[in-house]
């Protein structure tokens, strides 16, 4: 009889870290991220962390190539390009190393710490993907 007993727990034990798998795969990236108030054809970058949908108004909305200065805590493209972004990060009052991001249309993502957005240019397709 200990036969059965042994197969019947290795089934179950078996089940368990399956259905698990299957929760997770059904679960969203942890990366994406929603527009919020970004309009439609626009870059946003917003100074403050939210998550879901914000009345938050953004720091940046542009549909142009820019550059400037613009906190930045979350940042979303919600345009039909790939955006290649500036930025810099925010130490004690003054501005630290300067990164370039690539920014998928439709993506967006957040930063750990504060920075300042400080160039927005249209991405130059040249048939490598934009994470």
């Amino acid at each position: 009889m200990r036969f059965p007993l042994m197969r019947l727990r290795a089934i179950t034990l078996a089940a368990i870290p399956a259905a698990f798998l299957g929760v997770m795969a059904s679960a969203p990236s942890a990366s994406a991220w929603a527009p919020g108030n970004c309009p439609v054809g626009q870059f946003c970058v917003w100074p403050d962390w939210w998550y879901g949908d914000t009345d938050i108004p953004p720091s940046l909305a542009t549909d142009a190539e820019w550059s400037g200065s613009a906190r930045g805590s979350i940042f979303y493209n919600n345009t039909s390009r790939d955006v290649t972004m500036t930025y810099v990060v925010v130490q004690d009052g003054a501005e630290g190393p300067s990164y370039t991001a690539c920014v998928g249309r439709g993506q967006g993502s957040y930063f750990t710490m504060p920075m300042s957005v400080t160039d927005v240019r249209w991405r130059q397709d040249d048939g490598s993907p934009c994470w």
